[in-house]
């Protein structure tokens, strides 16, 4: 019996169309007509749907095949490579196998990605207290290089467990300088339930700040060698489901929710970018340099 290639995906919105592809193009011949037949996603793979800092322990762990890590975990990854002259040191030695990102796709924006955001009622200048959400590695390291580089502002930053949901279900507010980090589908819940005064979409501003390249919020990764022989197949099947955009909002089988159709097709073909091209590895190797030797 063939072991399943283990890939481990995100759970927001934003994955959608890479999980419909998923589902789509896991098949094998059909003995009786020898046509292509359509597997449920888990007969040739394992998928597991997680939050992102989930993802990125099953990466970290080896606990995956293939994972979507957020970029600012990255280089936590045994082995991995920044390969802008400021990779992480090493310990005795390293494995045989080098982890490696593995495929023409990722979570990305050229612009402002609307669930990766800064809420606040109060002014940048004004923010004393930032609450972060522990669910993204990546959106807590670039609200923090922003802070440092852009906006010139240190406030004390607190870590809060999903304090989005909090806030948005407890009816808890935000007092005068104080801000939250949100990200992921709870963003349209929290706008939904308050009118922030000011909202600071962080990939936005990382545009700003870098004179106008986009963002890398994550990547895939092959942890293992099974991994990354399953790559070709796995490329093809996200080429498929970014293709299929509308389908995937409607006929993705392992899904958080259900969506709103014409919200998530709008924010899944203006605000996603899902091409890893150049400029958007430029920007992850511009990253790196920034969370691994600030300044």
């Amino acid at each position: 019996m063939t072991t399943p290639v283990r890939i481990t995906a995100v759970s927001y919105l934003n994955t959608l169309p890479f999980i419909y592809g998923i589902e789509q193009r896991v098949a094998v011949p059909s003995a009786a007509s020898q046509a292509e037949r359509r597997l449920p996603a888990g007969e040739g793979i394992a998928l597991s749907l997680r939050v992102p800092s989930i993802c990125a322990a099953s990466a970290i762990e080896g606990r995956t095949d293939i994972a979507l890590v957020p970029v600012a975990a990255l280089p936590l990854i045994p082995g991995f490579s920044t390969g802008s002259g400021t990779g992480v040191p090493s310990f005795g030695n390293l494995p045989a196998f080098t982890p490696q990102i593995i495929t023409d796709y990722c979570i990305g924006a050229e612009g402002a990605v609307d669930t990766v955001v800064l809420l606040s009622d109060t002014p940048l200048a004004e923010i004393r207290r930032v609450y972060l959400d522990s669910h993204s590695r990546t959106s807590v390291q670039l609200v923090r290089v922003l802070a440092r580089g852009h906006w010139r502002i240190s406030p004390r930053w607190v870590d809060f467990a999903d304090c989005a949901s909090t806030f948005a279900t407890e009816g808890r507010g935000l007092e005068y300088g104080e801000a939250m980090v949100a990200i992921g589908d709870k963003v349209f819940a929290l706008k939904a339930a308050h009118r922030y005064a000011y909202c600071y979409d962080l990939a936005q501003e990382w545009h700003g700040f870098t004179g106008g390249l986009p963002f890398v919020f994550a990547a895939w990764v092959a942890c293992t060698e099974a991994g990354l022989e399953y790559a070709p197949h796995l490329n093809e099947a996200l080429a498929y489901g970014v293709a299929h955009i509308a389908e995937a909002i409607t006929g993705t089988v392992n899904r958080s929710r259900d969506f709103d159709f014409d919200e998530a097709y709008r924010y899944l073909t203006q605000s996603i970018k899902f091409n890893l091209d150049d400029s958007k590895r430029a920007a992850m190797r511009l990253f790196w340099e920034k969370i691994i030797t600030p300044g």
